[in-house]
């Protein structure tokens, strides 16, 4: 049986990583979704210095410490809503770890890949709303860095932001990604990479965060690139020796 292994990857070495990929990039608008209690918000202030975050984070006590941390912030736009495919009132399944709160709920029928103290406490009425009708209501005409850790909710927020995609408004999208269920009906690493290849998106980079105690890689974070930032960035480096 394989040893347990859960390696971490730093939130500073995604956003360098990202940074780097951006770097001839006039990055001024970042979304941060599922931004918990702004870990990552703070990583893009401090490396797209003329960026503005809107973070969305619809966890009651997270939403609370975002605005303690940047409440000063004129860089930050907090939004007190999840994300997904349609815009109205939702179900909010808060888990004692925040941080996996989610729309959805656990699964039923697979193996638990979660800690067993993290069980759900309450569920809560929480805003949601898409992407496309908050870029329309706000004029935001492009997201250079789209940011989702939302406890399987991705591929909703994705649905919800075709608009985007399809007129390539977003440039790069950091992503949690699923390798086995860990939320009911949640969509796994492949339905994103198809869902995203149909807009012309394509993966540029995963990051893998955790194994089970059997050595199954359970999820990760991806970065997928528009086709613009394909040809004008990744595809100017010289061929492999």
């Amino acid at each position: 049986m394989p040893a347990s292994f859960s390696p971490l990857i730093d939130t500073r070495d995604r956003v360098v990583s990202l940074g780097h990929l951006l770097s001839g990039h006039a990055t001024t608008t970042i979304f941060d979704c599922g931004a918990s209690v702004g870990k990552f918000t703070t990583a893009f202030l401090r490396e797209f210095p003329n960026a503005t975050v809107h973070a969305f984070e619809p966890h009651p006590s997270s939403v609370e410490q975002l605005h303690k941390s940047f409440h000063e912030n004129t860089r930050v736009i907090i939004e007190r809503s999840a994300v997904g495919d349609f815009n109205g009132v939702s179900s909010f399944q808060m888990n004692h770890l925040p941080q996996t709160s989610s729309l959805k709920t656990r699964p039923v029928s697979a193996r638990r890949y979660y800690p067993e103290s993290d069980s759900p406490i309450e569920k809560v009425d929480v805003a949601v709303m898409t992407l496309d009708d908050y870029c329309s209501k706000r004029s935001v005409d492009k997201v250079d860095l789209l940011k989702m850790d939302i406890q399987g909710s991705e591929l909703a927020a994705l649905r919800g932001s075709e608009t985007l995609l399809r007129e390539q408004r977003i440039e790069a999208l950091l992503t949690e990604v699923f390798f086995v269920p860990h939320y009911e009906g949640a969509a796994l690493f492949h339905e994103i990479c198809l869902y995203l290849a149909d807009f012309n998106y394509s993966l540029f980079k995963l990051f893998l965060t955790r194994e089970g105690l059997n050595g199954q890689l359970r999820l990760g974070d991806a970065v997928f690139i528009s086709p613009r930032l394909r040809k004008e960035v990744v595809d100017r480096f010289p061929e492999e020796a």
